[in-house]
């Protein structure tokens, strides 16, 4: 049983920056187009956020970060990543694998592919209140696994151009997603300044094991446009705009709605949200080196709002410290402040299962759902990861995050929102 969003923009999963200060021009171009690691567009290492199933899928975008991180010279590795997502009280549990390779085929060509496998199990709410007398709403535990990948291929030509089309796949129990992903960036003013511009597109099935008749589809599609600029020898300040539009079948299937009127307080209804759903995302980052410290601090801020009337502020800081000449590591802080839909409800008012021209008929909403990431909330984020380079060739990390949700509203039970440890480890090798 599964349900994401594939079409997104991972903004906050970040290695840590090249500890260089900028003395010259030619190092001025170096660190800024190092200054970021995403993967472009597709990316399978996944922010661990309490979905149901998550979206655990592959993120198909046109990231500004992962466009603007082409290398001054080719650097073949490949890496391993395991993470443990674990939220309290018995409800999610993910265990992921990951590998990644990445190679360089021609000075102006190199190829970078990513697997995954996620081992996901635990409860999750369905959506219906907490029962008289209790602070506990119902779950329903559920089971599966997910195999993904991603193809990559950056190819620079005409010396300032560097265009990337990525292919990407997910695979569930229920739930199939395919993408596809065209980048594009552009160099100006001495290559101090970075123009990108993306597009990608997913089309997923959805394909839940109680249903018995049709399978049902989304297709999801955004644009990007965005600038990264080196504002002097120590400061990169990059902004983006993301435009966005989904439509097809949006609901969660496994997520259900209590209607106050109906007979059985136990008996929940699917939700019915909006067939169409636009976003639009800015994005702010400001990456600053502090010579006598020899650490840098990346600042952030993300602004996100769409047609189910969802806004939300997200700021973000990290402090990345080098310890020596191998070690370092990245303590960071990220506060998130989301608005409800305007669909969203605990319960609702009425009886679904009754026509409209029914003597005890009460008008019902015409969209309406119980999922309580469409509620008002605030998350918040702390973590410590920490890169040690063991040999010349060799690389070893590991990171710890709390993850914190509490409601806003006063309606929807404290109990719905998860709490969550999440530990992660990796090894890279160069060659």
């Amino acid at each position: 049983m599964s349900y994401r969003s594939v079409a997104t923009f991972p903004a906050f999963e970040r290695t840590p920056r090249r500890f260089v200060e900028v003395k010259n021009v030619e190092i001025a171009k170096s660190i800024r187009m190092k200054s970021s690691t995403h993967n472009v567009s597709i990316t399978v290492w996944c922010s661990r956020l309490p979905l149901i199933k998550r979206w655990l899928g592959v993120f198909i975008g046109v990231s500004l970060q992962a466009l603007l991180a082409q290398r001054v010279r080719g650097e073949n590795h490949a890496d391993y990543k395991y993470e443990d997502y674990r939220e309290e009280s018995g409800r999610i549990h993910v265990r992921t694998h990951g590998v990644l390779a990445e190679f360089e085929v021609s000075p102006a060509v190199s190829v970078h592919g990513e697997l995954v496998f996620d081992a996901i199990s635990g409860a999750t709410p369905t959506g219906g209140p907490a029962p008289t007398g209790s602070k506990r709403v119902p779950v329903a535990t559920m089971d599966d696994e997910r195999t993904a990948g991603n193809l990559q291929v950056p190819v620079k030509w005409g010396g300032r151009h560097t265009t990337t089309p990525q292919l990407a796949y997910s695979l569930e129990g229920d739930y199939e997603s395919v993408g596809f992903s065209l980048n594009h960036t552009i160099d100006f003013n001495d290559k101090n300044t970075t123009l990108a511009l993306g597009f990608a597109y997913t089309y997923d099935t959805i394909m839940p094991d109680f249903w018995f008749g049709d399978k049902e589809y989304k297709n999801s599609g955004d644009v990007l446009i965005g600038v990264t600029q080196l504002l002097g020898p120590k400061t990169i300040l990059t902004a983006n705009l993301t435009l966005g539009a989904a439509n097809g079948y949006m609901n969660d299937p496994y997520k259900g709605v209590r209607f106050d009127d109906y007979p059985d307080p136990n008996t929940l209804f699917r939700e019915k949200r909006p067939g169409y759903r636009d976003k639009q995302i800015g994005y702010l980052a400001l990456t600053h080196f502090v010579t006598p410290l020899k650490g840098s601090a990346e600042l952030v801020y993300r602004f996100y709002h769409d047609s189910y009337n969802v806004a939300s502020h997200t700021m973000a800081l990290t402090w990345y410290q080098k310890l020596g000449k191998h070690i370092v590591v990245a303590p960071t802080f990220r506060f998130v402040d989301q608005t409800a839909a305007s669909f969203y409800g605990v319960r609702f008012a009425g009886d679904a299962s009754l026509p409209s021209d029914d003597p005890f008929y009460v008008p019902i909403p015409k969209h309406y759902s119980a999922d309580y990431r469409l509620s008002a909330m605030q998350t918040f984020t702390y973590g410590l990861s920490a890169t040690w380079k063991i040999k010349d060739r060799v690389s070893l990390d590991f990171a710890y995050k709390r993850y914190d949700m509490v409601g806003k509203d006063n309606a929807t039970a404290k109990d719905a929102y998860p709490n969550a440890n999440v530990f992660s480890g990796g090894v890279r090798v160069w060659f």
